[in-house]
């Protein structure tokens, strides 16, 4: 959880960089499991360097990963910041190409979005000239989220030309942020390792069901947009839940009724 002084700076800025989160025996497991991962997920493709490389992180070839939505580290920060009753959306490995334009994860109507955190970390050292996340503080909020988003569509301005925060940071930090700031990354190597988890606000309310289900219906064409059309976007095996946990069961009854379930020809009915 967040003391009282990195929930203030959460609140105001809209993320908090998290140090020394993971430490050696649990980068070491994260490390083989973000291999195995999304070696299986490509292995009708390898990396080449031309194209990024994506997959959830809940399948069997990731159990730890897997684990951490439920993690108390990560859920009770959630929690404690956007109330108790939060879904556990989905968790994933990247291997990026190239830079990450400036973009906020959602929007702030609060009448066409719902609002989550996001947690981000990556397996190799970076900074601002090696793809480490970089955000607008305080661009979570209206007026300054549209003015930000105005003023970088307006002006035509490039990443480093945007005055941003630079998370820099090191193997075991983790970057948490409201899933509306700006964001972006410049520079980094082909193949930039990345990890993130995140938490949706349970939305409440005829408005905020919809737009879930709207989000429903892109997200889960995200296996096809990265070139493995036949896989679903939540492993069998996590669904199947054979732990028994009540916490991710709810989860899961959740993600069905809003859409994030349905087949990509379901959400085109």
């Amino acid at each position: 959880m967040l003391n009282e002084q990195q929930l203030d700076h959460f609140d105001t800025f809209g993320f908090v960089v998290l140090r020394r989160v993971f430490g050696a025996d649990e980068l070491a497991t994260i490390e083989a499991e973000y291999e195995d991962g999304l070696n299986a997920a490509y292995a009708h493709l390898p990396f080449d360097g031309s194209k990024r490389h994506w997959t959830n992180t809940l399948g069997p070839d990731t159990p730890y990963m897997a684990s951490m939505l439920e993690d108390a580290r990560f859920l009770e920060t959630a929690q404690q910041l956007f109330g108790t009753d939060v879904i556990g959306m989905g968790a994933d490995a990247n291997r990026y190409v190239g830079h990450t334009r400036w973009h906020p994860d959602h929007y702030t109507d609060p009448t066409k979005d719902t609002y989550g955190i996001k947690f981000a970390y990556y397996l190799d050292p970076v900074g601002a000239k090696s793809g480490a996340l970089r955000v607008v503080p305080g661009s979570h909020r209206e007026p300054y989220h549209s003015k930000v988003g105005a003023t970088i569509r307006g002006a035509g301005l490039d990443i480093p030309d945007v005055p941003s925060y630079v998370c820099e940071s090191l193997p075991g930090d983790v970057v948490a942020f409201d899933l509306r700031l700006w964001h972006a990354s410049w520079g980094g190597s082909d193949g930039r390792r990345m990890c993130t988890f995140v938490y949706y606000n349970n939305p409440k309310g005829k408005a905020e069901e919809d737009a879930a289900r709207n989000r429903a219906a892109n997200s889960i064409r995200a296996t096809a947009q990265y070139d493995r059309p036949d896989d679903p976007l939540y492993p069998l095996q996590w669904l199947e839940n054979r732990g028994g946990s009540e916490l991710r069961q709810q989860w899961i009854d959740r993600l069905g009724e809003l859409g994030f379930l349905d087949s990509p020809a379901e959400a085109a009915d």
